[in-house]
């Protein structure tokens, strides 16, 4: 052992070991640069290549989009048409089952009780409904009071 320590010593005492951790540094160092340059190039190749392939695949992703869209609208419209049938079968079906007059109806059954009440103050005032005058025809809106006038009480 004292001789590898004494061959140490006199290398270390001439340089040689120096020399070489001073090369050992300077390759490291160029190894470095070198892969730093490699890994740049490469980068730039790699994003030119990934640039070419999106382009390649941009027509089949707009066909995947558009098929996607396609299936999203008509699930959509089928939502949207079994709602509407739950509607008609929860809301408006049991709806024709109750009578519920319309404004018409309510119009016209005004008119009749207007007409009724004429006759029947005619039959109270002594006339006989023979003499009276036929019932008015229905009107579209009915009078403002709900009195008969003068000319329907036949006075």
């Amino acid at each position: 052992m004292s001789t590898t320590v004494t061959t140490v010593i006199e290398q270390v005492s001439s340089g040689q070991i120096l020399n070489r951790a001073q090369e050992a540094a300077q390759k490291l160092w160029l190894f470095g640069l070198g892969a730093y340059a490699l890994v740049t190039r490469s980068g730039v190749q790699a994003f030119d290549a990934l640039v070419r392939e999106g382009r390649a695949f941009k027509p089949k992703a707009q066909q995947q989009i558009e098929e996607k869209s396609a299936e999203l609208l008509n699930s959509a419209t089928a939502t949207i048409e079994k709602g509407e049938q739950m509607v008609r079968e929860r809301l408006v079906r049991p709806l024709d089952y109750i009578l519920l007059a319309t404004r018409h109806d309510v119009e016209q059954l005004s008119l009749r009780v207007l007409q009724l009440s004429a006759e029947v103050h005619k039959l109270a005032s002594g006339k006989s409904s023979a003499t009276a005058r036929p019932p008015l025809k229905a009107v579209a809106t009915p009078p403002e009071s709900s009195a008969p006038t003068a000319t329907e009480a036949g006075a």
